[in-house]
């Protein structure tokens, strides 16, 4: 086993800023003793508006001092001031530390003042240093924190090193103390990067990816240890990014990576473990055993970082790390397999490659509670692209098995609370979530989920409070982004969904599900060239139901009827349960007068799908808005009223509800509803500019109401 030697800090300056004194050495920011709390992307940006002080930075600055080589927007400037001024506790609309200066960037309010550059060892805090020397050592000499400075000899020290430090112990002596301090402990901090894949025959880089993701499983149990998202660190595969950058963009301290080469039945796995503050290695190790010892390593890789990172963990806590999985190695390898199949984009292949994955390795061990939970997560992801009802049940069931097998597990729980999200079961899946991050507070992912569990159940504030929550915790993570945009999207706040789309499409320039959002976001914007060029991208890289869809959809508002009649019905070929798709195709042979008897009877299929699907999830309010409209159109006045009526008591502030109530008025030639719901609908955000482009409007052209809506001024009360 590797031990590692703690580093000493190179000597730098302190600052004092109005209250706050500011150690650059030690990263570390307190007030009156008491340290406060911050990322390390919020101490460089705070540090970097503290060394410019009282200049501004421009947001171009604060980019490439805090983000170097990295591509960020002055939103996240702006996020990232925001937690800055947040921990610090500086209001902004009376500021005290830091002023936004419109549109152009930040300056420091405070008053600075550099502090002399003391030597302080990385175990020392900030104030317990005295500025005594030690007569056996050339370090600082360290106190208690209860100990005061006063009623210490001064040492015969060189004039300048001694008068900077009795000036600082002055100055320090004169801050009002409390008898006993408190000092807030900066969690650690990690990323655990995909191992890369040497075996000579290649093939093996689901084992990287899979141990990676393990690895970071059993690390982010422990408290106190912050572990970024698997997804976020998989960006890096097989980039060329400096270690530094891709812990200030993760908003971690340390970076393991490492490779895996795998030759007949032997094993090597080679990791390292970087502190990105300074950028040196502070530990490093290669395992070279038997293909079999494979969780043999993993025990030991954590072992190794949790000594290194000096992270005490209770007894309960170490028993949850020691815990093996499985006995049986050729199932935890299969395991891995259909685990790194999940971190890929969750199509048709990767998701039925992962099923077999997660299949075999249960029977090799029939009680392998992570092989459940992984065929869980697999159904369930595979009913939110396709709701059949068997694959909700066949989700339900390997859960049950998982919990049955290891409750305590986050990825049994997780699993469980994502079902019963995408099944309408919010309340449930918003008490998983709630229990998942008083485990560990860092958690994005499951901030994300209790975020969807709260818009599920209209609650709204709490939903956005969350998704802010996720995105505190890691700013770049682009599910986080992703997940933020869509419920931007759904409360018909278009404008604001795009920027966080297009920011997906930049940490993610190869994903098409991104490129398909924001062609979606600026479809709704109104920008249909715009759109067309994002769907475009989107089927360049993959031929995903989500973009013939979206393509379609544009193509329909364009008047390109028959165009998009062809795009619906591809995305029917991926996903022929989902009722979306078959009533989109439905709208497109509508328009056309020769194939008004085909739509009849696609509405007809729709509807039968969107019953199925409400079998699962009943308080599904768009669906059921979407049903009352299929059957509008065939002619069911009655059963469009009933389920009208239960959508708009489940979603009664939804954006859909009102545009697909303006179309079954319009349906029934009811003039005055249809032009009271659209009013509805866009005053919750709906574009006017699609509503001048949808073909079913054209009945109210010329209606004096209709066109003054449409000439209207407003702004979306979302």
């Amino acid at each position: 086993m590797a031990t590692s030697t703690p580093a000493t800090a190179p000597e730098e300056a302190g600052y004092r800023v109005d209250d706050l004194l500011v150690d650059t050495g030690r990263r570390r920011i307190t007030r009156d003793r008491v340290e406060i709390q911050l990322s390390q992307l919020s101490f460089d940006l705070f540090v970097a508006l503290v060394r410019a002080a009282p200049n501004m930075l421009s947001f171009d600055q604060l980019m490439e001092r805090v983000w170097p080589k990295l591509v960020v927007s002055p939103e996240t400037v702006s996020q990232r001031v925001k937690l800055v001024r947040d921990a610090i506790g500086d209001d902004p609309q009376a500021p005290r530390y830091i002023v936004g200066v419109r549109g152009r960037g930040y300056r420091l309010l405070a008053e600075v003042s550099s502090l002399p550059t003391v030597a302080v060892a990385v175990d020392t805090p900030l104030d317990a240093v005295s500025p005594e020397p030690d007569r056996n050592s050339h370090s600082a000499q360290t106190h208690s924190l209860r100990r005061s400075f006063s009623g210490h000899r001064l040492g015969l020290v060189a004039g300048a090193v001694l008068l900077g430090a009795l000036a600082w112990a002055i100055e320090y002596r004169s801050i009002p103390r409390p008898e006993r301090a408190v000092v807030v402990e900066e969690p650690k901090t990690i990323a655990v990067l995909p191992l890369v894949d040497i075996s000579p025959s290649g093939g093996e880089q689901y084992l990287g990816d899979g141990l990676a993701q393990e690895l970071s499983s059993r690390l982010g149990r422990i408290p106190g240890l912050r572990v970024a998202s698997q997804t976020s660190a998989n960006a890096y595969r097989g980039r060329s990014v400096d270690v530094r950058a891709i812990a200030g963009s993760l908003g971690v301290q340390h970076i393991l990576e490492g490779s895996v080469r795998r030759e007949g039945g032997r094993l090597r796995v080679t990791a390292q473990l970087t502190d990105a503050t300074t950028g040196y290695r502070v530990w490093s190790q290669t395992y070279d055993r038997e293909w079999r010892d494979l969780l043999a390593i993993e025990d030991d890789l954590s072992r190794s970082i949790i000594q290194v990172l000096r992270v005490v963990l209770s007894q309960e806590v170490a028993n949850s790390v020691r815990h093996r999985p499985t006995a049986h190695p050729e199932a935890f390898d299969l395991y891995l397999s259909g685990l790194a199949k999940l971190q890929q984009p969750a199509d048709a292949v990767q998701l039925d490659a992962a099923e077999g994955a997660f299949q075999q390795s249960l029977a090799i061990d029939p009680r392998f509670a992570l092989g459940y939970a992984g065929l869980c997560e697999c159904y369930a992801l595979r009913y939110e692209r396709d709701p059949d009802t068997q694959l909700a049940t066949r989700a339900e069931q390997s859960c049950n098995q998982a919990l049955a097998l290891d409750g305590s597990l986050r990825e049994v729980n997780v699993a469980l609370a994502h079902l019963y999200l995408v099944a309408g079961r919010h309340e449930q899946a918003a008490s998983i979530y709630r229990n998942v991050i008083t485990r560990n507070p860092a958690d994005s992912d499951a901030y994300i989920g209790l975020a969807e569990s709260y818009a599920g159940q209209q609650r709204l504030g709490e939903a956005e409070s969350a998704y802010r929550r996720a995105l505190d915790a890691e700013p770049d993570y682009r599910n986080a982004q992703t997940a933020y945009g869509n419920f931007l999207f759904a409360q018909g706040r278009a404008t604001e969904a795009i920027g966080r789309f297009r920011r997906v499409t930049e940490l993610a320039p190869g994903s098409a599900p991104a490129f398909s959002n924001l062609g979606a976001a600026l479809e709704m914007n109104g920008d249909l060239s715009g759109a067309a060029g994002a769907f475009e991208k989107s089927l360049e890289l993959e031929p995903t139901r989500s973009a013939y869809s979206n393509s379609g959809t544009v193509y329909y508002f364009l008047g390109r009827f028959p165009d998009a009649a062809r795009m619906f019905r591809k995305a029917s070929e991926i996903a022929g349960s989902d009722h979306r798709v078959w009533g989109n195709l439905a709208d497109a042979l509508y328009q056309i007068r020769a194939e008004r008897e085909a739509a009849t009877r696609e509405y007809r299929h729709a509807i039968a799908l969107a019953e199925s699907g409400l079998a699962v999830n009943p308080k599904d309010a768009v669906s059921l808005i979407q049903l009352a409209y299929y059957h509008s159109r065939v002619g069911d006045a009655e059963q469009a009223r009933r389920y009208s009526e239960s959508a708009r008591r489940l979603g009664p502030d939804i954006v859909y509800i009102h545009y697909y109530s303006a179309l079954i008025a319009i349906q029934q030639d009811d003039t005055a509803t249809a032009i009271a719901e659209l009013r509805r609908a866009m005053d919750l955000g709906y574009p006017v500019q699609l509503v001048r482009a949808a073909p079913e409007f054209a009945a109210l052209r010329g209606d004096e109401q209709f066109e003054q809506l449409l000439a209207a001024p407003r702004t979306p009360s979302g």
